[in-house]
């Protein structure tokens, strides 16, 4: 497999593997004299959905690497590291792939430990993300440069944590952002354009490998206000209300956590999947100490955290607007037939708030059309609602005032054009 693009500037040269003239399966390898480092390892899902559907499903990580869903195995000979953003599949990729002695950096260790738990026993090539024992594993010092010059920046993001990466090479720095967005739900507590300007500082870089998800797209730019409006009224309706999200996707969890102790509702974990991060969403920055969260007691998981348990059919249905059910897509439609086998009715009045899962790919997984067939025959109301976890074009400006680059190459994009033509960038 060749790079999808290769700029050189002596003594540095870049190559990029994935994510140029697509959104995701992001790989940038940094050549830089005796330097050589990868920013990200993803899947590339639009070649994925190409070659597998139904039954046609891959053979193994050869054949993944063979028709370049997946990096080839050159990116990763001799680098000194590999550096994930996040963790999302579309960066992340399988840990598993890669060659004995490989070094990589992640955002957290514990939370990694908990994602490849998820897939460890999977029955299809997600098998492979997990890493094998010789794959050292190390984790990023937010706003510490490393031994290779990279320094890694907090960005928020629909996972957790999640960083935007700076090289400071030995003539040239590279900037890589990563997936982003300038607000989050939680409003200014994260200020990521201020985390960027701490570290690029008034002099900016050479190279800005900035990604572009939203650059082209339709989707009306709902910030946090608009956001947490939308559940506000959904919640003072009075009566059950369920919410999707992306499990890694702390920063949603406690604004709606939030919401919901405003409307004197407990927002209940549904979800074995949310349910095994909340470890780390307790020790992470977002919560705050006085929210009320309680678990399941139908997941038959004792919850690691100091949590009250509670039942859907005993407590929950019987006084649904004290609470808030809390799921993510994948599960949402297990919980619902589960529900149906159990013979149970929901509370009338019931609304369910379908956040967007990302990568998009995800919702490949439950199809919508499936999952809103349930819903509707359980007597529940369906919305969508989508809070972006990558920036929208009108806030590009305003990125790029503080980025400050000398070359933009736009990645995780189908627009690079438009993104030129709307950074005003003309060489």
């Amino acid at each position: 497999m060749k790079p999808q693009l290769v700029l050189t500037e002596e003594p540095i040269t870049l190559e990029v593997y994935g994510g140029y003239r697509e959104i995701g399966g992001n790989c940038i390898v940094i050549k830089d004299k005796d330097r050589k480092i990868v920013f990200d390892n993803g899947i590339r899902f639009q070649v994925l959905r190409r070659y597998y559907r139904g039954r046609i499903r891959p053979l193994g990580i050869n054949e993944l690497r063979s028709i370049g869903v997946i990096p080839p195995l050159d990116v990763f000979e001799d680098i000194d590291a590999l550096y994930i953003s996040h963790f999302h599949l579309d960066h992340l990729g399988l840990l598993g792939a890669l060659p004995p002695g490989t070094r990589v950096y992640v955002p957290s260790i514990s939370v990694l430990e908990t994602i490849e738990e998820w897939y460890r026993v999977t029955p299809t090539w997600l098998a492979e993300l997990p890493h094998k024992l010789h794959v050292d594993i190390a984790e990023l010092k937010p706003y510490k440069e490393d031994e290779h010059g990279v320094t890694p920046i907090p960005v928020s993001h629909s996972a957790y944590p999640s960083y935007a990466l700076v090289y400071n090479g030995y003539d040239k720095t590279v900037f890589y952002s990563g997936d982003f967005r300038v607000q989050g739900p939680l409003g200014p507590r994260i200020d990521t354009l201020q985390n960027m300007g701490r570290v690029l500082g008034a002099e900016g870089t050479d190279f800005a490998l900035l990604e572009g998800t939203n650059i082209g797209g339709v989707e009306t730019p709902i910030g946090p206000e608009e956001f947490r409006s939308i559940v506000n009224r959904v919640l003072m309706g009075g009566g059950l209300s369920i919410i999707s999200l992306d499990p890694l996707d702390f920063e949603l969890l406690t604004a709606i956590s939030e919401l919901a102790l405003s409307n004197g509702r407990t927002v209940v974990i549904a979800s074995s999947m949310i349910a095994s991060v909340l470890p780390q969403w307790f020790t992470s920055e977002f919560n705050v100490g006085n929210l009320k969260l309680a678990v399941a007691t139908e997941l038959e998981e004792v919850s690691a955290v100091p949590v009250d348990h509670v039942s859907l059919k005993q407590d929950v249905f019987e006084d649904p607007s004290s609470y808030l059910l809390v799921q993510e897509p994948v599960g949402f439609l297990e919980m619902l037939r589960q529900m149906r086998v159990w013979g149970e009715r929901l509370p009338r009045d019931a609304t369910a708030l379908l956040t967007t899962p990302e990568p998009f790919e995800a919702e490949s997984e439950v199809e919508e059309e499936t999952l809103a067939y349930w819903l509707y025959m359980l007597g529940i109301q369906v919305y969508r609602v989508r809070l972006s976890g990558h920036y929208y074009p009108h806030e590009l400006r305003s990125i790029l005032d503080v980025v400050k680059y000398r070359r933009l190459i736009p990645i995780h994009t189908r627009h690079p054009k438009l993104m030129h033509t709307l950074s005003g960038y003309n060489k």
